[in-house]
């Protein structure tokens, strides 16, 4: 039964830890594209994302998605304008940051800014995606430098900078929008990146004498040469909206500007969607089950102006065994229920069972650490004497991905632990990694004289056979043969890879690619079992928790 969501680090929005890694090629990943009712709006082409991070466990998983609107590039670039004219050191009449005072316009601003970039990073936007190009203004304008997410400091120390030089001057919103062009196009911008502008101000633009300005054509000329769509927020409760319209772009006839008033105005506002379409929210369905629907409001719900994110949720309380595939469905919902629109993500990944590089494997010549072993090599098994290596694979996982992910961490099975100076030297097996148990708690208890296959985690004593809490780098060896079969371990029998096609696609690409080429009876499977054979019968952990 799947029971609970987490969000892998707990604090307040904005201060999401990301720790799904999306560059890793043996992520599992599901794309769907839709085509929305946006009511007035017109139809709007939306795209879902979503990735199961490798390696899920088998009683966790690590899951990541988003929703954007199709005609967002991959690359986003982002100006930042802030007015630092005199009347920003007026108070903005607002408490944005919530400590209880209300800060100057200038003070809002730069708050403002820093949220921005930390909104990107909380959606989980890698540094390459998005550029923020920072520039202030008063009598002239300047840019203050273009940082991508991983400039984190650079960019906080620009915003120092401009604290510390204070507010000063006049107010030259022309000025402001020529100084984005030109930063653009000497960063080589293209037309077809998507481009925004969030100018803030005041809202009063002032020269020297009472001169005009022309801030109507600059700002028409970043709509037509760069697509860029102009966001226009008045800072705080005193301040005017009449000429930040004019700089905004017009949706449907709407300026998209807005005087804000809050913390949470100035939030949203910021990282509100470019596009007006109603949604809902996002339902994980966890085998087959409703796991959670998680509603546009929820604070784990991150808004940015290309769209929606859901950034590191765990997902527990099932529990698989080695060749079970965990599905996971993601619906991002669209409208009211009960009529939602919806555009749905499919993902399945597996449970694999493995030996820790460094475990003694029994061949006719004697024991061999795992790692040595190659295609081809002879294997002593219980059944079926000497056999022949098919394959072998490794998996390395690293202290920081067992650090987030227990269920990945090995169990340790102390020498002499089961008992008849077995095993014969300390043992290390993945969690699920099954050994055969072949005495009269088999027979009495399960009707198998033989023996049956139990999970290595369900004879934990807490001392002699526990979880391994080591910090080091951890590598699983796989070995498979023609069948499954009972090896030996450090003296132990346990079992080697069982070549099905759940297993299969458990594992990285290439692995897979490999066993399907050396196992092609695995493609015609109907069912998961219908070409290998278990070796014995296989004990559910809930059972075989009963023999410890």
């Amino acid at each position: 039964m799947v029971r609970r969501l987490s969000v892998c680090s707990e604090g307040p929005r904005l201060e999401v830890k990301v720790v799904t890694n999306p560059s890793n090629p043996n992520n599992v990943t599901d794309s769907a594209n839709g085509i929305i009712d946006g009511g007035a709006v017109g139809d709007i082409d939306v795209t879902l994302n979503s990735t199961l991070a490798y390696p899920a466990t088998d009683e966790q998983a690590e899951l990541s998605t988003s929703v954007t609107f199709t005609e967002v590039t991959e690359t986003i670039n982002i100006a930042l304008v802030i007015d630092t004219s005199g009347s920003t050191s007026n108070s903005s009449g607002t408490d944005f940051t919530g400590d209880g005072n209300n800060e100057n316009i200038l003070q809002a601003e730069l708050f403002a800014a820093q949220e921005l970039f930390d909104a990107y990073i909380a959606a989980g936007y890698t540094a390459d995606e998005v550029n923020i190009t920072l520039i202030d203004y008063s009598t002239d304008a300047f840019e203050r430098g273009t940082f991508n997410l991983s400039q984190g400091s650079e960019f906080a120390a620009a915003l120092q900078a401009i604290n510390d030089d204070g507010p000063s001057g006049w107010t030259n919103y022309q000025a402001a929008l020529e100084e984005v062009d030109t930063a653009w196009a000497d960063n080589g911008v293209s037309d077809q990146d998507t481009n925004i502008v969030i100018f803030a101000s005041d809202g009063f633009p002032v020269l020297p004498g009472g001169g005009s300005q022309d801030f109507d054509t600059p700002a028409r000329a970043l709509e037509n040469d760069y697509g860029a769509v102009i966001k226009a927020i008045g800072l705080g409760a005193n301040s005017s909206l009449d000429d930040l319209e004019t700089v905004a772009t017009e949706v449907n006839g709407v300026p998209l500007a807005e005087q804000v008033t809050s913390g949470a105005e100035l939030l949203d506002f910021i990282v509100e969607p470019l596009v007006n379409v109603d949604f809902a929210g996002f339902e994980i369905i966890v085998e087959g089950e409703l796991f959670e629907f998680v509603p546009v409001d929820d604070p784990r719900v991150q808004a940015t102006p290309t769209g929606w994110t859901i950034n590191c949720i765990i997902l527990d309380g099932y529990n698989l065994m080695p060749g079970d595939t965990l599905d996971v469905q993601v619906n991002a919902q669209f409208g009211v229920d009960p009529d939602f629109q919806t555009v749905t993500n499919n993902l399945s990944i597996g449970v694999v069972v493995c030996f820790v590089e460094g475990t003694h494997i029994l061949t006719p010549d004697g024991p061999v650490p795992v790692e040595t072993l190659s295609v081809g090599d002879r294997v002593v098994t219980r059944d079926h004497g000497v056999q022949k290596v098919r394959w072998i694979g490794s998996s390395p996982v690293e202290p920081e991905i067992m650090a987030i992910k227990p269920a990945l961490k090995p169990i340790f099975f102390a020498a002499g632990s089961l008992g008849k100076g077995l095993p014969e030297r300390d043992l290390r097996v993945s969690r699920q990694h099954r050994f055969l148990v072949r005495d009269w708690r088999a027979e009495m208890m399960f009707g198998e004289p033989d023996g049956v296959l139990t999970p290595a985690f369900t004879l934990c004593n807490d001392s002699t056979i526990r979880m391994d809490h080591g910090k080091e780098r951890v590598v699983y060896y796989h070995v498979a043969f023609e069948n499954h079969e009972v090896i030996y371990a450090e003296g132990v029998e346990t079992e080697s890879f069982f070549p099905n096609r759940k297993t299969i696609e458990a594992l990285p690409e290439d692995m897979r690619e490999e066993l399907l080429t050396l196992f092609p009876q695995l493609l015609e499977q109907d069912e998961p079992d219908s070409v290998y054979t278990s070796a014995r019968d296989q004990l559910k952990p809930r059972v075989g928790v009963l023999l410890s």
